[in-house]
């Protein structure tokens, strides 16, 4: 994909509204009732999705922790916790000091350090970040998959989340940010969205940032936490401050052996432990094209598999669960109508 090419918005390809209820059925019959957790259900994320009634809305819902919506047809209300971070500084106040232990690292305490990039209010736009700007009203398609995400990971206690689609083109990285930034209106939830397809990496072209860096060097351990993520800054959209991103401008060549390597492994516990955050995305390459997905799988909890309305079968959404594999919680279905924008389109070279 040539930086340079003009961003333009793509024909849409489109499915009614029949069409779109014999795929989804299609879809749910080629999937085997292993999977767990064993509810699977479909989002569409077209601009039809602003037509949402609280009735149809209510049955969107991402494994069994998810809650119906209020008959007002509003999202629930973020689940309340008491932030561990919070409990965690009462704690150190209170107790008395080992008499030769060192004192720990306070969980988190990079978050801060992180240098912060603009938002482009315009580019987004351009780039279908509907959940930016909020002028189209399929944004609340995300926000009611923002609040499913939360309440089936806070249930089962996860937070790692690889999203990916079968085949190319069906629009993951357009779900990945969109989801991304309706997460960051989430005040008490630290997001990080990190672009692991090192094959075709694309979020730093979607969010406008210039000198994005080298995932493959903080996989490597030649970087830094405070220095592979940056924050959203303060911005008139009201995207929160609480999302990190870590973006990549360089292709790798053994991006599956990187991934399973040890040194992988290391960098992802340092980022845990010195960002504490509630949510990681991780945007990794479709399942079908590479081996990426399975060499990660150890890394994230559950899949939410994106599929193109129109382009994706049945039969291959059933191939790429089968060979991630039956042990991994598919959290979701996304089916995602409308087509990228050519700044998200692949070019692997086949």
């Amino acid at each position: 994909m040539s930086d340079d090419r003009p961003l333009t918005r793509k024909t849409r390809r489109r499915l009614d509204r029949a069409a779109r209820d014999r795929l989804i059925a299609e879809i749910a019959a080629a999937a085997p009732d292993e999977y767990p957790p064993a509810r699977r259900d479909d989002i569409d994320l077209s601009e039809e999705a602003a037509e949402i009634t609280s009735d149809d809305a209510g049955t969107v819902e991402l494994g069994e922790a998810a809650q119906p919506l209020d008959p007002e047809g509003t999202t629930p209300a973020e689940p309340s916790r008491e932030s561990p971070r919070e409990s965690d500084r009462q704690d150190q106040d209170t107790a008395p000091p080992a008499p030769s232990a060192e004192p720990l690292p306070m969980p988190g305490r990079s978050w801060p350090r992180l240098a912060s990039i603009p938002v482009d209010a315009g580019h987004l736009e351009r780039n279908l970040i509907i959940t930016a700007t909020r002028h189209d009203p399929a944004h609340g398609a995300f926000d009611v998959l923002r609040t499913r995400l939360v309440r089936t990971l806070a249930e089962h206690d996860w937070k790692r989340v690889a999203i990916t689609s079968p085949t190319r083109d069906c629009g993951k990285t357009f779900t990945a940010v969109n989801l991304a930034i309706s997460l960051s209106r989430y005040e008490t939830h630290r997001t990080i969205l990190m672009d692991m397809d090192m094959r075709n990496p694309s979020v730093a072209t979607v969010l406008g940032v210039d000198d994005p860096g080298s995932i493959g060097n903080f996989l490597r351990g030649r970087t830094g936490v405070t220095e592979a993520f940056k924050r959203l800054g303060r911005n008139a959209l009201n995207i929160g401050t609480n999302l990190a991103v870590a973006m990549n401008e360089r292709v790798e060549s053994y991006a599956a052996e990187l991934l399973q390597a040890p040194e992988t492994a290391i960098a992802l516990s340092r980022m845990m432990d010195e960002l504490d955050p509630d949510i990681v995305l991780y945007d990794l390459p479709p399942a079908l094209a590479f081996d990426d997905v399975i060499a990660f799988k150890d890394h994230f909890d559950g899949i939410l598999m994106i599929i193109g309305g129109g382009q994706t079968r049945p039969d291959e959404v059933h191939e790429a669960m089968r060979r991630i594999g039956e042990d991994v919680p598919l959290l979701g279905v996304v089916l995602n109508q409308a087509e990228a924008d050519d700044a998200m389109a692949y070019s692997y070279g086949y």
